[in-house]
């Protein structure tokens, strides 16, 4: 979080192994980043759902900037 109190966007391209990150209102933690070709990035995301972890796999067009997390927790 940047010290105004609004959240640092980061592009999806740059993240790495342990980033929390939020997208849509949702927290994750990466788990994995893939660069598939030179325009789309899939990310393999931990996650809580109703008090249980899931781990999914999100793809995402290269650019697309999401929210850094402040924390490591879901």
């Amino acid at each position: 979080m940047e010290s105004n109190g609004t959240p640092e966007l980061v592009p999806v391209e740059t993240l790495q192994s342990g980033d929390p990150i939020m997208d849509c209102g949702q927290r994750y933690i990466v788990l994995e980043s893939k660069a598939v070709g030179d325009s789309c990035v899939v990310l393999e995301l931990e996650s809580r759902v109703d008090h249980q972890l899931q781990v999914i796999e999100k793809s995402f067009p290269t650019g697309y900037h999401v929210n850094r997390a402040n924390h490591r927790i879901l």
